[in-house]
């Protein structure tokens, strides 16, 4: 976010960026959420499906709310905070933000509908 705008709306840019930004740490952070609350998903899922050592009987649901997928997601983050610095214009930072953040969700919501499928 050091690289001057000199195009239209600099400001409304940088706003854009950051709102894209925060948003990315929220959903990392609910992401996080999920993955703490595995005990608790756990127990549910071992009422559901005794005979099965998978998380509500999915190898997906499993995997997505591991340890080894937060620090996937974790890393994917890194790698957005550290593009801010690589000199990307300012269009072109938030368009990215903007796909990583849909991806992200996108993980996010596999995750859960994973856990709430009726939902």
């Amino acid at each position: 976010m050091h690289s001057r705008d000199v195009g239209r709306f600099p400001r409304l840019k940088t706003f854009c960026n950051l709102i894209l930004l925060v948003l990315q740490l929220i959903t990392v952070a609910a992401y996080w959420g999920l993955v703490e609350a595995r005990p608790g998903y756990m127990a549910i899922s071992q009422g559901l499906y005794p005979d099965s050592a998978l998380l509500m009987n999915s190898r997906v649901a499993d995997w997505l709310v591991s340890m080894p997928a937060f620090v996937a997601v974790a890393m994917v983050f890194a790698g957005i905070v550290a593009k801010e610095f690589f000199g990307f214009s300012k269009g072109r930072r938030i368009l990215l933000n903007l796909v990583l953040l849909i991806a992200l969700a996108a993980v996010f919501g596999l995750a859960a509908a994973q856990l709430h499928p009726g939902v």
